[in-house]
């Protein structure tokens, strides 16, 4: 009886030494193609910066959930004097100033958390220029004395501002004007400390604005 034919053994493939190819057959964490980034591969975004002591995180989280709040009314506001467009008689003044308001003191309540981490307005024109050098450490630390000084400045004036515009009230809820200041007084003093909080880890990078933080 004649011997069945023997199929060849097809070579195990292996992956090559410079880790691209394909693996063993089996091997599904594998890919003939490059690294590629993902949601579940990116690093942490801010895993190397230092992180906040526990009272500016307390601060943060308190600063956000008064900025939903005022979120909140702003959008209520704007939809009311939509809705008063269409239904005169549920218009209301007082829905306009209320938005308005809460806008402004939106503005304000939010200027410690964004400048703690990189989400105000900055011109970084050296900072391409002297990354990785000693000069870009000194430029860091000149930069948050100045936002220091700058903030501090600011308090001093809100504080101005609440002692004088208290006595003066709104037009249509007769709210003190006075009150628009107290948020910004919050602002700039966690502003402040924000960024005397970066000097002792100017070598450090910066923590970066992350949006998921902003879930309260």
């Amino acid at each position: 009886m004649p011997d069945e034919p023997v199929e060849p053994e097809e070579p195990e493939r292996t992956r090559p030494p410079d880790g691209g190819g394909a693996g063993t057959p089996n091997d599904t964490d594998q890919s003939i193609f490059g690294h590629t980034d993902s949601f579940y591969a990116v690093p942490e975004l801010n895993r190397d910066a230092p992180r906040d002591p526990l009272a500016l995180r307390w601060i943060s989280k308190g600063e956000l959930a008064i900025a939903m709040v005022l979120f909140a009314i702003v959008f209520i506001g704007v939809m009311y004097q939509v809705l008063g467009r269409y239904v005169p008689q549920a218009a209301w003044i007082g829905a306009g100033e209320a938005a308005l308001l809460s806008m402004i003191a939106l503005t304000f309540i939010t200027t410690g958390y964004l400048v703690g981490r990189n989400g105000h307005i900055v011109l970084e024109i050296f900072d391409g220029l002297l990354a990785g050098t000693k000069l870009f450490v000194a430029l860091r630390v000149v930069s948050a004395v100045i936002m220091v000084l700058i903030c501090l400045a600011l308090s001093y004036e809100a504080v101005i501002k609440i002692d004088s515009e208290w006595a003066r009230a709104s037009a249509a809820m007769r709210i003190p004007q006075g009150a628009i200041y107290v948020f910004a007084l919050i602002g700039f003093v966690s502003g402040a400390l924000n960024s005397a909080w970066k000097i002792p880890y100017a070598n450090r990078p910066e923590r970066k604005l992350e949006l998921g933080e902003m879930d309260v």
